[in-house]
């Protein structure tokens, strides 16, 4: 799959056409120098200047007096609204969750006015979606997240108003699921029953975001951050945000695809749920709790793998903005066979390692991100396919190459059967050992990893019988005659297992360790259920490791070329 322009474009086209519709002031301020105002509020010092925004600039400070970290929002005299200012203030004060940013003070004196709030260490959520770094599991679990967060808000009579990614920050580490995303800025929040500070008709919050009735002007009420949320939500696992695209064609009211027509491979439930929250009328939205229900039951379906999405074949609007709603069979999710699944022949719509920077960003994109394993797998089907030809028909029934060049397009469409074959042409070059790490790179689902791991085992002991030939293990007899012997089957299927849960894309230092850790496991492992030494086990590993930690390694050397972000709210 080819990475996708979609969400970058989304990117740039939002910080350009999705401004905040409240502010009156420039969208910039030059902040003092930190060696002038490098202590305020006789506490805080001042160490580095996070980002600036329409209504202040956010820096990290030192609190003295509690030696600790914390987050500054910083508003000049000049530009200080008061009501705004002590909106955002109250507002925050009521929010005590683990999945909204924590605010400590807000003061002002003669300079302006200051907003203090614990200080996150991570990424927002817009930049974590441009450089692919999420997959759609870690989505759905920061759903959840805001979802909390937001009830926790609306059960305050607090309504946010403007969710939006840059407004969600992504914590490095998080504790547990309650913190795995952080909710920010409620600078144009409202308290319910507290005095309006706009007039009828006019708007506030972002405009790619906002609920139908808020950018009407009308009063609005949870209904409108449930649809805020969903739209972020589905941006997320699609790329592609319709409100935005209709704004870009000046349309007035914007068409809004069901979820499964830009993602035809997500659960049909899952879609459900998003699609029921972007319902044009607010009152046929549901609750921000259903949205919970519907994400907690699609976790354990969804894919584990980060990128950058591809729009599908319906992933862009026509050229008028709009696109039909019926329900026919153009759309609708192919029903994948039980032999498709079974062969892995479904594949992630994820495979993309994303813009993981510079440099891992690019080689990634070359090497055509979760398309290298298949191509891969698939070139070394076609040498297995030669290799077999040669050594167990003498006068084939078809030329090698035809033969290998079918082979390798059925690896590339079944690519866990493709696996059987390269396993093959690894234990013809004494290579064995890197089978459970092919098998982990093609197979999406863990028993289709675990039943193809032991069958490729299987095959070299068969094969290699057939041939005369040591493969990879060769028993004197079939069974062996110890049955521990048969314990290898289970190491390799264990270890194709778990390999793919053991990736963490956002910790490449971790993923890499635990990448040597799975390598050096899978030897001992064969070692230890008494297998006398089979043929290419250490630099069949070796392999088995480069298969695995590639991308981590990428990412190692991209986070080597830039500093990890900390971030803060900002407006």
């Amino acid at each position: 799959m080819a990475l996708s322009a979609s969400r970058a474009d989304t990117r740039r086209h939002a910080r350009d056409a999705g401004e905040d519709l409240t502010r009156a002031l420039p969208t910039r301020r030059d902040a003092a120098d930190p060696e002038e105002a490098a202590i305020v509020l006789d506490r805080y010092r001042l160490t580095k200047r996070l980002g600036s925004g329409a209504f202040g600039t956010v820096w990290s400070a030192r609190d003295e007096r509690l030696d600790r970290d914390v987050a500054i929002k910083i508003l000049p005299r000049e530009r200080v609204i008061p009501a705004r200012f002590e909106r955002e203030a109250r507002a925050a004060a009521r929010l005590q969750h683990p999945a909204i940013v924590t605010l400590y003070e807000a003061a002002v004196d003669d300079e302006g006015a200051y907003l203090v709030s614990e200080l996150v260490r991570g990424r927002t959520l817009d930049a974590l979606l441009e450089r692919g770094r999420l997959s759609d599991r870690e989505i759905l679990e920061i759903g959840v997240a805001l979802c909390d967060a937001l009830a926790h808000a609306h059960r305050q009579g607090v309504i946010h108003r403007d969710v939006k990614p840059s407004n969600i920050l992504v914590p490095s580490r998080s504790a547990g699921s309650g913190d795995r995303a952080k909710l920010t800025d409620f600078g144009v929040a409202h308290v319910i029953g507290g005095a309006t500070l706009t007039r009828t008709g006019d708007v506030v919050g972002t405009a790619a975001y906002m609920a139908p009735e808020q950018a009407d002007g009308r009063e609005v009420g949870p209904e409108a951050d449930l649809y805020s949320l969903a739209l972020v939500l589905y941006e997320a696992l699609t790329g592609v945000n319709p409100q935005l695209e209709g704004r870009r064609r000046r349309r007035t009211t914007t068409f809004v695809p069901p979820l499964r027509r830009q993602r035809r491979d997500l659960s049909r439930r899952l879609a459900a749920g998003i699609d029921l929250a972007l319902s044009a009328r607010a009152h046929d939205r549901g609750g921000v709790l259903d949205l919970r229900a519907t994400l907690l039951h699609s976790l354990d379906e969804a894919d584990d793998t980060p990128g950058v999405v591809a729009p599908g074949r319906h992933g862009q609007l026509d050229e008028d903005g709009w696109d039909d709603d019926r329900f026919d069979a153009t759309w609708r999710a192919p029903a994948a066979t039980p032999a498709l699944r079974l062969f892995g022949a479904v594949p992630s719509q994820r495979d993309d390692p994303g813009d993981a920077g510079p440099l891992a960003g690019i080689t990634a994109g070359a090497l055509a991100g979760g398309w290298l394993p298949r191509a891969a797998n698939a070139a070394g089907a076609a040498l297995g396919t030669v290799w077999l030809t040669s050594h167990l028909w003498r006068h084939a029934p078809v030329p090698p190459a035809l033969a290998a060049l079918v082979t390798a397009i059925v690896a590339l469409v079944v690519p866990l059967l493709g696996s059987l074959v390269t396993a093959v042409a690894l234990g013809a070059v004494s290579l064995a050992a890197a089978v459970p790490a092919v098998v982990a790179a093609v197979g999406h689902r863990w028993w289709q990893r675990a039943l193809f791991a032991a069958l490729g085992l299987c095959v070299l002991v068969g094969v290699g019988r057939a041939t005369h030939h040591d493969l990879y293990w060769s028993p004197q007899r079939i069974p062996p005659h110890h049955a521990l012997e048969l314990a290898v089957v289970g190491v390799w299927a264990a270890a194709a297992v778990l390999q793919p849960l053991l990736r963490f894309s956002r910790l490449p230092l971790l993923h890499l360790f635990l990448c040597v850790a799975w390598s050096v496991g899978l030897v001992v492992g064969v070692q230890a259920v008494g297998l006398r030494p089979p043929v290419g086990e250490l630099p069949g590993a070796l392999v088995g490791f480069v298969i695995v930690a590639w991308r981590p390694i990428l990412d190692l050397i991209d986070e080597t070329r830039r500093a990890t972000g900390i971030h803060s709210g900002v407006s």
